[in-house]
């Protein structure tokens, strides 16, 4: 089986799955944040040296996007996702930097068969963004629809 051919049944609770790393440049930062998140720390090294961030940093919304994005990458969802249903606990523990190179790590915190809607499964993942030096950046909760193993499969 490989990573695309997952479904709910494949995802072991606490088992962590790591996504490829994608360094976060200054022209992905400030490409953003001019449509999403207009503040002079993410648009404008100069203006970010005077921050508080003392150099120029992602949008907490952009890092929160880049969460799906990088599972995404994984493969592991391909087959399976169906939506999600929200996400909890949302931290932010430290900024990403221009240049860092980040990885989502995720894993099942815990499933079950939807009650409404046959061949789904109901989940909850933890997922957390990480650097280059293995420091956390974002956490969060998302609750997913995924699809169960079809009959026969």
């Amino acid at each position: 089986m490989t990573s695309t051919d997952m479904y709910f049944e494949d995802f072991q609770v606490g088992e962590v799955h790591t996504s490829p790393t994608l360094e976060m440049t200054a022209d992905l930062i400030v490409q953003f944040a001019r449509v999403y998140d207009p503040q002079p720390f993410h648009l404008d090294r100069d203006a970010a040296g005077q921050s508080v961030f003392g150099g120029l940093v992602a949008g907490g919304f952009q890092t929160a996007a880049l969460t799906w994005a990088l599972a995404l990458r994984t493969g592991m969802f391909d087959r399976c996702a169906v939506a999600g249903l929200g996400v909890d606990r949302l931290r932010w523990h430290a900024p990403v930097r221009e240049g860092d190179v980040v990885r989502a790590v995720f894993w099942l915190l815990d499933g079950r068969p939807s009650n409404s809607r046959p061949g789904v499964a109901v989940s909850r993942f933890a997922y957390e963004i990480r650097n280059q030096r293995d420091e956390l950046l974002l956490s969060l909760e998302m609750s997913q629809l995924l699809k169960m193993r079809p009959a026969g499969a």
